[in-house]
């Protein structure tokens, strides 16, 4: 039989509410969080547990990592309910239905619930209560449909948590195939020059101290390449600044004594976005700012940034000397280079796109787009 209207009503503002909260959830563990909150704050239950089953575990072994508890702590005691976890999730997945289990002793029963996507076992969301505390028809439906939505949930912030690894191992290659590039052979070059300049000191000054110039503006470049990459590796604050705010940092930072002219341009109407939207668009706009200044000897750099109404567009534009976009991708999707890869899976990771236009002595434009 289904619950009443008025019960079906509270049900779907209730899964509503849980969608939204979800849909704005990071990581597994907010997921979690989130779940957990949910089904005792709609079913008034005195405590609800959800725990993960371990993926790299043979069998249904739980994951003692991934618990979260929600409850008065001296509630239900976790050595009552704890002792009796893995034997719910066998009969749980073996029934392959919610299972019902009263414990008179405790004066209490336990609702387990299971969280799979198809077959594939991924937790248990258990809600724990006194006997004399019966459950509504509706909230027997909104743990069911939790357990639902969690599984769902959870197999995509797990997929997001892996995207995010991977462009973090990508950034992570390409700040190091740049600095063995850069900095190390610059230091390299600066080793030799003072070698020769140690051996023709007494031969000739003269020549030794306009070296030791040289060599001297080689390190300055290099200490500036230093800090951009601690910079590359410690961001400024998004939350602090907002996405204006930290793009025009960047700018300031990264063309300071190069003479360059750079500006940000903000179109429309400023709106908040999601932080994962945010960062997106903030790193394609450092990416391509900073080969601007390194790669194309621009001497203006444009960075836009335009709020429409479906969409948020950040644009780069120089001057500089362009390159072939073609054989860049084709380098990038290769591994000899990493910056345009990392770049477009950043963007698809967002739900976003990016399209570059440029030709040797036309000058670069970068185009990230992000759907609201």
């Amino acid at each position: 039989m289904p619950p009443p209207a008025q019960g079906q009503a509270a049900l779907i503002t209730a899964l509503d509410i849980v969608a939204a909260a979800i849909s704005a959830a990071r990581s597994v563990h907010e997921v979690l969080d989130i779940i957990v909150e949910s089904a005792k704050r709609f079913t008034g239950t005195e405590k609800v547990v959800i725990c993960l089953i371990d993926e790299y575990a043979e069998g249904l072994t739980l994951d003692p990592s991934t618990l979260v508890v929600r409850g008065a702590r001296d509630m239900y005691t976790e050595e009552w309910w704890g002792g009796q976890l893995g034997d719910i999730v066998d009969d749980t997945f073996t029934e392959g239905r919610p299972c019902f289990h009263v414990d008179q002793g405790q004066g209490a029963w336990l609702l387990a619930v299971p969280v799979r996507v198809h077959d594939q076992a991924l937790g248990i969301l258990v809600a724990i209560n006194a006997t004399d505390h019966a459950l509504r028809q509706e909230h027997t439906a909104f743990l069911s449909i939790l357990g639902a939505f969690a599984a769902a949930s959870i197999a995509n912030a797990r997929l997001a948590e892996e995207s995010r690894w991977s462009l973090l191992a990508s950034e992570r290659e390409r700040i190091a195939r740049e600095m063995h590039d850069g900095i190390a052979q610059s230091l390299f070059s600066i080793s030799l020059g003072l070698e020769v300049c140690k051996k023709q000191v007494h031969r000739d000054p003269a020549a030794v101290a306009d070296r030791l110039d040289e060599l001297q503006c080689l390190l300055e470049n290099s200490m500036g390449e230093l800090r951009r990459y601690i910079y590359d590796l410690r961001p400024a604050n998004l939350q602090k600044l907002g996405l204006n705010g930290a793009i025009e940092y960047w700018l300031q930072h990264i063309t300071a004594g190069d003479g360059l002219h750079a500006r940000l341009d903000v179109r429309g109407e400023v709106c908040s976005l999601p932080a994962e939207s945010e960062a997106c668009l903030y790193r394609v706009a450092r990416e391509a700012v900073t080969n601007a200044v390194k790669h194309a000897k621009a001497s203006t750099i444009v960075v836009t940034l335009e709020y429409a109404g479906d969409s948020v567009v950040v644009l780069v534009e120089d001057d500089g000397c362009g390159f072939d976009v073609r054989a860049a991708t084709a380098a990038s999707e290769t591994g000899s280079t990493v910056g345009l890869k990392s770049l477009a899976e950043r963007m698809r990771s967002a739900g976003g796109a990016l399209s570059i236009t440029s030709g040797p002595g036309s000058g670069c434009s970068v185009r990230g787009t992000i759907p609201l």
